[in-house]
């Protein structure tokens, strides 16, 4: 199928590693020309060798998207490359607030950490993508929004993640502007919980899928990647503020 991005500029952040990593090399796949925004410059550039295309297609930029004037930094590397057309949020995490009773501060930090850097970009690009008349942005959600399994302060920005996803489209899909996100279950990430388990106590794993996970394995960031790249396609356009389950039928 051809999903019509050939030549369409996209934004991954979190682009290094993991679900960010598999989506900027499936978009690449697909035509698109990519830039990939993380911390991490050698993770990056180790990210871009892998990609299809030629290598003036994609480019790197190292950021740290919670520093005070990134987000001004990335509109200026974007703006030397064009229209953005495609925007996938892959930044998100506990941001090291694990307790549901931290200072209020503490949950701020893990708002803007999953949404509020998403949304000063959003601001940024979305007004020139409806006046284009063409726009896909997809977030990285987490089955944690129905189960509610998770760090407190993690799952809340979630959920409010969902919520903007659907309230925010409901203000551009007119025009073509399709905002939507993906919701991934258990995904196997080296160090992590679930990997860790997987090689150190094997017969727990097992319980877990016996009782959770039906599939009976872990997903992987290249379960995630081919529904994201079809979000951000000319198939998707009602789908809009689609918020899509990729968990192996688990709750």
């Amino acid at each position: 199928m051809d999903l019509g991005i050939k030549g369409r500029l996209s934004l991954v952040t979190g682009a290094s590693r993991g679900i960010g990593r598999a989506i900027a090399l499936e978009l690449a796949r697909e035509g698109a020309r990519v830039l990939l925004v993380a911390r991490s410059q050698d993770q990056l550039e180790a990210v871009k060798r892998e990609m299809k295309g030629s290598e003036a297609d994609h480019q790197c930029l190292a950021l740290d998207l919670l520093a005070e004037d990134a987000v001004q930094v990335l509109v200026q590397a974007v703006n030397k490359l064009g229209d953005l057309d495609i925007i996938v949020h892959n930044l998100g995490g506990s941001h090291g607030v694990f307790q549901a009773l931290a200072p209020a501060e503490d949950w701020k930090k893990v708002w803007q950490f999953n949404l509020g850097i998403a949304h000063e970009i959003n601001r940024v690009f979305l007004p020139t993508m409806v006046k284009r008349r063409w726009g896909r942005v997809v977030h990285i959600s987490t089955l944690s929004t129905v189960t509610y399994n998770g760090y407190a302060a993690y799952v809340s920005a979630k959920c409010a993640l969902n919520g903007y996803v659907k309230s925010v489209n409901r203000e551009v899909s007119k025009d073509n502007v399709i905002i939507s996100a993906v919701a991934p279950g258990v995904i196997y990430s080296e160090g992590r919980f679930f990997a860790k388990l997987q090689k150190e106590d094997p017969a727990a794993l097992e319980a877990y899928f016996k009782n959770h996970l039906p599939i009976r394995r872990l997903g992987h960031a290249e379960d995630i990647a081919p529904a994201v790249a079809f979000l951000c396609s000319e198939q998707a356009s009602f789908m809009a503020g689609a918020i899509v389950g990729i968990d192996g039928g688990g709750m």
